[in-house]
């Protein structure tokens, strides 16, 4: 199907509702029931120190993470060439995980400043993985996607090892901080680190955009873009970074939150097609929704085992699995398709 305006219009109107839809259920329910009525009406009430306390951040930073996180995913399947790639797998979110324990425990993510300066330290984590997968990933001068994921297998080892190690030298204090962090949670925080998020993503998700026909160029191959004109070396760079400044952002702000990348994008292409002007901007807006659904449901727990498990822990229990499914369906089409 082609990517006419119209399509792309409808596409992205029909993700928008499903997104409104998990945010107004976000909004809504919890651990404790509030009346949104109320809450927006009479600021002194329960309901509003309830919503505007607790629900109203964490949520919008939910939608913002999952908007990152899934085109992320939908970059590095397109510059791989394989639909198991995902910042997650690639060690990419490991990497950047890695520079933001260190951030942490040198006070890197403290105050207002750190608003805007942990994403800097997570997004040179992010592009340095970046680089080790790409480099090691290249077998005779080309790009091996098989390869690339095992030495993205790799660096997530290390990268758990070397944030043992940071976390060993660290205080009592930041170890408990980076603890925390590394658990892929949200909680509520203030409007000026969600807008330093909201503003590192939109300049990713802006340079993905205007890259999204390119990226249909790469994703069939270095002589498919070439054909159409496309720069690949530039193209590819330029998606190598805004897919790592996307990843680093997001764990800066809600640490290491896996498989987003790899579940989104693989079901709307199948329902989509692999046209990336299409999957792009849907991806944004069905990642957002994942992640805040992902979130209510682990709020929602809290009422059956009084106690709260992480939204990187529920999305990891989606996500495995699907991956090995994904991975035992690519087996059998390799060996009897």
């Amino acid at each position: 199907m082609r990517a006419t305006p119209g399509r792309v219009a409808a596409v992205v109107a029909g993700c928008a509702a499903i997104l409104a839809a998990a945010i107004g259920t976000g909004f809504a329910v919890g651990v404790e029931s509030i009346d949104l009525g109320r809450a927006l009406t009479d600021r002194a009430s329960t309901d509003a120190a309830i919503f505007f306390g607790a629900r109203l951040t964490r949520v919008l930073l939910g939608a913002v993470i999952g908007a990152a996180l899934a085109p992320a995913g939908v970059t590095f399947q397109a510059l791989l060439r394989n639909p198991l790639a995902d910042p997650y797998v690639l060690g990419v979110s490991g990497g950047a995980a890695v520079a933001g324990t260190a951030a942490i425990v040198l006070g890197g993510g403290a105050g207002l400043l750190g608003a805007w300066t942990l994403p800097v330290w997570a997004f040179g984590g992010a592009l340095g993985a970046v680089v080790a997968v790409w480099a090691l990933g290249r077998v005779r001068g080309r790009l091996v996607p098989g390869v690339a994921l095992l030495a993205g297998v790799v660096l997530n080892a290390l990268s758990a090892a070397l944030i043992v190690a940071i976390r060993l030298l660290a205080t009592p204090t930041s170890a408990h901080e980076a603890l925390y962090w590394l658990t892929g949670t949200l909680a509520p925080i203030d409007g000026a680190r969600l807008g330093a998020l909201a503003a590192y993503v939109a300049l990713g998700l802006g340079v993905l955009l205007s890259l999204a026909v390119a990226m249909n160029g790469l994703a069939l191959g270095d002589d498919a873009a070439h054909t159409v004109g496309v720069d690949t070396e530039r193209a590819r760079r330029a998606m190598f970074l805004a897919a790592s400044l996307l990843t680093g952002a997001a764990v800066a702000f809600a640490g290491p939150i896996g498989f987003v990348g790899i579940v989104v994008p693989h079901v709307l292409r199948g329902l989509l097609g692999p046209d990336h002007r299409v999957l792009l901007p849907a991806s944004a807006l069905v990642g957002a929704a994942f992640v805040v659904a992902a979130d209510t449901a682990a709020r929602l727990l809290f009422r059956v085992l009084h106690t709260e498990p992480t939204v990187g822990v529920l999305t990891a229990l989606i996500g495995a699995p699907f991956f090995l499914v994904v991975l035992r369906l690519r087996g059998e089409r390799r060996v009897f398709g």
